[in-house]
């Protein structure tokens, strides 16, 4: 207790210390701006030019527009400061983007905003935060953990997005975008070497193609590593990468008027990640079975475990994207963009009990989902005072998730599973925003969407097969309001309400010998305010959001008993209510020339309302009570802070230091807020040094992730045993370093 006071101390401090920073650099500025010589002095008095920080354009609401002039909270980080960060992935992107979270588990990818995130992990669970490429949500969260190659931007909108955004983004939306191809000739070729005996290349090439109509694009990355966590029972390396990845796009300029944009995306990922890793006791009172057995333990802190299974991982991604605008008139456009993904898991060989022991093993674990989008989106000026948005979306998609496990020495291959789940996805929305004022403006849109689905089981249990069938079809209308005031050029002030929808679904596994348990829709009301602002010369950019979202049928993994056999088996259920509350800030500023420093910081209160459910660790408890408890996934403290200084070494010549550092306070990873299922608070730093050309042709980078080498958990479950039951999850990788040359051309 005293030391979490203790703790509540620090961060206030953290927070009155960053406050008064802020401050007083505001009021230095103020100062400086104040004593200016007039205009007309001589130039040798006047302040030398230290940039200004550029607006980023943003399609968050199916327009182009500054993200300074949008009033919903979004983190908005162009290719080049992804690249120069060093985020590869959209799980990088917690390392500077406020109230983000992300882990993998058994394959599996979770994502989570403001506490929201997904219940299950199976094809039957919705996550609450849509992901998409180049306008295409994904159907599934397995897809979700997208490399980033060539890379434009990054939107991170926070809170739900029930009006524009749509599908199932009850937490969140995270949308990326890719270079278009120009009609510039260039290209761009880096490679790198690090420790794990990395090595990779990266880089496009971009060309007009015998016409100023027609441009092509292509780019292409591969990326081979060692392991980075030794299998010392199999004298084999775990966690290493082999990724293969290329993506060519063409923009056809039909007329003046009409354009064609054309991507094809192959991505190849053989990495063999390690599928479980127990990472110790589930409680302080019962031993694991390497306890009990005095089996060889895993070694977390030296990076070394003991499997008798080799991991092996086999996937395949394709997307074939195609997006025709045709500006109808210089007020009114319309764009159509279709989308085709096909995404194959294949998991072989893996290890269910994470231990040396021949105990449960999965022969195969595989996703296969296809998956077909249409979105039709009309965008006009109605008048000098009103704009609208208007839309139509349809999603089908089919997935299978086979599954065999087996439990040596008798039961091979005795457990079988093969779900299927389809989906027919209908949406339309709308939005107008009218200007009441030359600087009060108000919003009002809606989304109505209905899901269709139809779900099959096929399983047969040690010689007894299970044929389950079910259908269900939800539909719900979800709206947004918004009023925001310019007071004057360089501030917003915005507030909302909004409405989201999360789809209900199927149970994929659990007692296949009961009937399929269906779970209704999740909702939320979200109601939000904030501010934006622009200072100083485009010196100084801050954003403040505070928010306060109202959750009910929260969909949840809980546990319950089988009347006929006694067993525990798991289920997705539309558990309880919950409130999230929060605030969040955003700063970036140019306080002298070649600095550049960027913070964040989220304040969560994320609890669930009155539920109940067995605790699979403590089943002599019963059914407990779980009310109040805080939602998985939602640390109640999280800061970022980045800094990145440029240096002119001679007139060809720049030297620039960067480093980006996250922390996080601790972490429940089950919604029994089990103390020994969490990750306590942690930071992480990277850091690189860049030695280049002024133009940016050349250069060469060093780099380091995950400087301090910090052990964490990305996420972690409890597996259940009344005798031996252990904490099983996913390590985050150690500190990674290496060089990278790289050549504009």
């Amino acid at each position: 207790m005293l030391e979490n006071s203790k703790a509540r101390i620090v961060r206030a401090r953290m927070l009155l210390g960053a406050s008064a920073l802020i401050s007083g650099w505001l009021m230095s500025a103020e100062a400086v701006a104040q004593s200016q010589p007039p205009a007309g002095a001589a130039e040798a008095d006047e302040p030398a030019d230290i940039g200004e920080i550029e607006d980023i354009i943003v399609t968050a609401q199916k327009r182009r527009e500054g993200l300074q002039n949008v009033p919903i909270a979004i983190t908005a980080l162009s290719g080049e400061t992804l690249q120069k960060a060093g985020l590869k992935s959209v799980g990088d992107l917690v390392q500077i983007t406020p109230s983000l979270q992300f882990g993998e588990r058994f394959g599996n990818i979770f994502i989570a905003l403001r506490g929201i995130g997904q219940a299950g992990q199976d094809i039957g669970s919705q996550a609450g935060i849509t992901v998409s490429q180049d306008g295409v949500p994904f159907l599934n969260h397995f897809m979700m953990d997208g490399t980033f190659l060539d890379v434009s931007r990054v939107e991170v909108l926070r809170g739900p997005q029930g009006t524009i955004e749509g599908r199932n983004a009850t937490g969140g939306a995270i949308n990326v975008h890719s270079n278009l191809p120009t009609d510039t000739p260039e290209g761009e070729v880096a490679l790198t070497f690090g420790n794990y005996s990395r090595y990779g290349i990266r880089g496009f090439v971009n060309s007009p193609l015998g016409s100023d109509r027609l441009k092509g694009r292509i780019a292409f990355q591969a990326d081979r590593a060692d392991g980075w966590m030794k299998n010392a029972f199999l004298d084999t390396d775990k966690n290493d990468t082999n990724l293969t990845q290329v993506r060519a796009s063409l923009l056809g300029e039909v007329t003046e008027n009409f354009s064609v944009r054309t991507i094809l995306e192959y991505t190849k990922n053989k990495s063999d990640p390690a599928f479980a890793t127990v990472l110790g006791q589930a409680r302080p009172d019962k031993p694991t079975i390497i306890d009990v057995l005095d089996l060889p333990k895993n070694d977390i802190e030296n990076l070394t475990v003991y499997m008798n299974h080799t991991d092996q991982r086999d996937a395949e991604n394709l997307k074939a994207i195609g997006i025709a605008r045709w500006d109808i008139s210089p007020d009114v456009s319309l764009t159509s963009t279709t989308g085709y993904i096909k995404h194959d898991l294949v998991l072989t060989d893996t290890d269910n009990d994470g231990t040396s022991g021949d105990f449960s093993d999965f022969p195969l674990v595989a996703i296969h989902v296809k998956q077909f989008t249409q979105e039709l989106t009309l965008a006009a000026d109605l008048s000098s005072r009103t704009d609208i948005v208007a839309g139509a979306f349809y999603m089908n998609g089919e997935s299978t998730q086979p599954l065999i496990l087996s439990v040596p020495p008798t039961l091979i291959n005795a457990f079988n599973y093969d779900p299927y789940e389809g989906l027919d996805s209908y949406a339309f929305y709308g939005q107008m925003r009218y200007k009441l004022t030359d600087r009060l403006r108000i919003t009002a849109g809606g989304r109505y969407t209905y899901d269709d689905k139809d779900f099959t089981m096929a399983a047969s249990i040690i010689g007894t097969p299970f044929n389950n069938e079910a259908s269900g079809s939800w539909g719900a209308f979800t709206p947004r309001f918004a009023i925001d005031y310019i007071p004057d050029d360089r501030i917003l002030l915005y507030a909302s309400a909004s409405r989201g929808f999360k789809s209900g679904g199927f149970n994929t596994f659990g007692d296949v010998s009961q009937p399929v348990n269906l779970f209704d829709p999740e909702f939320v009301w979200n109601y939000e305010a904030g501010f934006k602002g622009m200072f100083y010369d485009r010196k100084l950019r801050m954003g403040v959001t505070g928010f306060a979202s109202d959750y009910s049928n929260l969909q949840q993994t809980l546990f319950r008993i089988n009347p006929q056999t006694g067993v525990r088996y798991p289920r997705v259920e539309n558990a309880a209510t919950a409130t999230i509350k929060g605030i969040e800030l955003e700063l970036e500023a140019i306080p002298t020339a070649g600095l550049r420093v960027v913070f964040s910081g989220t304040r969560l209160f994320a609890k669930f309302g009155e539920f109940t459910s067995i605790d699979p660790i403590y089943p002599e408890l019963g059914i407990k009570d779980l009310t109040g408890n805080r939602l998985p996934q939602a640390p109640n403290w999280q800061f970022s802070a980045s800094g990145e200084y440029t240096y002119e070494l001679s007139g060809n010549l720049e030297l620039i230091a960067r480093a980006d550092y996250k922390w996080q306070d601790d972490v429940y990873f089950d919604l029994f807020n089990n103390e020994l299922n969490t990750q306590k608070s942690y930071g992480l730093l990277n850091a690189s040094l860049t030695l280049g050309t002024t133009d940016a042709k050349w250069s060469l980078t060093a780099y380091a992730r995950n400087a301090f080498d910090k052990r964490y958990v990305g996420q972690s479950l409890t597996a259940a045993s009344d005798t031996t039951p252990s904490r099983v999850g996913q390590l985050g990788a150690p500190r990674m370093y290496g060089v990278t040359l790289l050549h504009r051309f």
